[in-house]
């Protein structure tokens, strides 16, 4: 099996008994890649060596950051040169396979003998009323396992979240403009703020088996350039959203004293991938450790939607890299209607790999994260419930359409890392501009 080994610091090996000469080597699984400097006559007179940890110098929204926040960001910027990590929302917590969501099982271990790289949920397992279940402890078994931890946000409307009734009233999906009504001064910035809040409890309180914080990868109000939530495109302008984003890390790092976050941008994918379309709904350098967007596609005749992704991920790439950023797909699969109609491709997790490894700038993302594997389904037209899934499993269904040896080939390419081919995510030494 391809296995990946990342570097617990970096390291200088020096051999002087006045001077340091200074060879550089990244350590990890292979201790034979480590080099030693030439010595000169005086360093080969006194023959003494020493090894001397230099941190990585790193440039990240919060400076008072965890060390194994600031790590995982690092280690984020180093593994996307190797591998892509392959990401599943609710990979332990829901499934069609499973017999626990106690998070020891997942459709993506029982499809390919490892569970994702990069397990996903949600504020809807963090905020009341927490509809999708609480994962404390399914966050910490991810963690333990080595795994990186990233939250997006499904924050219920903040004018209508008393009116709850027939649905989308209340929710995120409450297209009631409420972006202006959340900031600091609007009529409902106390209820905005009491997401926060929750969130920032939860987050103060996310602590390992050691009593150290876990690190969490927080994606705010994403999808923002579409109109189907509250914070959408039609909904705010594009100064308004950027206020009420940078106000949403502000708070949380500021006032709450969240330190454990690495805070992510993702709008959806641009029909025209350019820096300026980009940009425009973008609430700046200062606020974004992650660049992502968000994309899905239909399951039949998607060449051309397969080129727009590796469009898009080479943007946030080349982006990214001018910025010292971290680049990903934040969200990406077969467009719902078409899932929900049973529609499929057996070759779409190839074409996916294949044309991200072809580009020389989006081979270089760090993470692609796919959505969830509903066991229940979702309401289809007819009111009963259709599938709902995006992990290909190990069920006769997918062996059948042949969409599981598809997700076996991906997995297998050397292109892509799950769990176990990551390692040492959270003990680089690091040291923030």
């Amino acid at each position: 099996m391809k296995k990946f080994c990342m570097p617990g610091s970096l390291k200088v090996t020096v051999r002087s008994s006045l001077f340091a000469i200074a060879a550089l080597a990244i350590v990890g699984c292979d201790k034979s890649s480590e080099t030693t400097a030439p010595a000169n006559a005086e360093s080969a007179k006194a023959n003494v060596e020493q090894t001397v940890a230099v941190p990585v110098e790193i440039n990240i929204v919060n400076k008072n950051a965890t060390a194994e926040t600031r790590s995982l960001f690092a280690f984020m910027l180093e593994q996307r040169k190797k591998a892509i990590m392959f990401g599943h929302q609710h990979d332990t917590t829901q499934g069609l396979t499973i017999t626990t969501t106690d998070g020891t099982q997942s459709d993506t271990f029982n499809a390919v003998g490892d569970f994702a790289a990069v397990y996903g949920w949600d504020t809807l397992s963090i905020v009341t009323p927490k509809m999708e279940g609480d994962v404390v402890e399914q966050v910490k078994k991810a963690y333990a396992r080595g795994g990186i931890i990233t939250v997006s946000s499904h924050f219920d409307n903040p004018i209508t979240d008393k009116q709850k009734g027939e649905w989308p009233v209340g929710t995120s999906w409450d297209k009631t403009p409420a972006v202006v009504a959340s900031l600091p001064g609007g009529e409902f910035n106390s209820v905005y703020n009491g997401y926060l809040d929750q969130l920032a409890d939860w987050a103060n309180n996310l602590k390992d088996d050691n009593g150290k914080l876990i690190p969490v990868i927080f994606r705010i109000l994403h999808e923002n350039t579409g109109s189907w939530f509250w914070w959408g495109a039609e909904q705010s302008t594009p100064e308004q959203y950027k206020k009420l984003y940078q106000y949403t890390v502000e708070y949380l790092r500021d006032t709450k004293g969240v330190n454990n976050f690495l805070f992510a941008y993702s709008p959806n994918n641009f029909a025209d991938a350019t820096e300026a379309n980009y940009l425009e709904r973008y609430p700046g350098d200062a606020w974004v450790d992650v660049l992502g967007f968000d994309t899905y596609g239909p399951a039949e005749n998607n060449a051309e939607w397969f080129a727009n992704v590796v469009a898009n991920a080479a943007l946030v790439v080349r982006m990214a890299e001018a910025r010292g950023k971290v680049p990903v797909i934040s969200e990406i699969g077969i467009r719902a209607p078409d899932i929900e109609a049973g529609k499929y491709d057996n070759q779409w997790y190839r074409k996916l790999i294949g044309g991200l490894k072809a580009d020389k700038d989006a081979r270089n993302i760090a993470f692609l994260l796919t959505w969830r594997n509903a066991p229940e389904g979702v309401p289809g037209p007819d009111g009963k419930n259709v599938p709902h899934y995006w992990v290909p499993t190990n069920r006769e269904e997918n062996i059948n359409n042949g969409t599981l040896e598809d997700l076996r080939e991906f997995y297998k390419d050397d292109a892509t890392a799950f769990n176990r081919d990551i390692s040492g995510v959270y003990g680089i030494s690091t040291s923030v501009k």
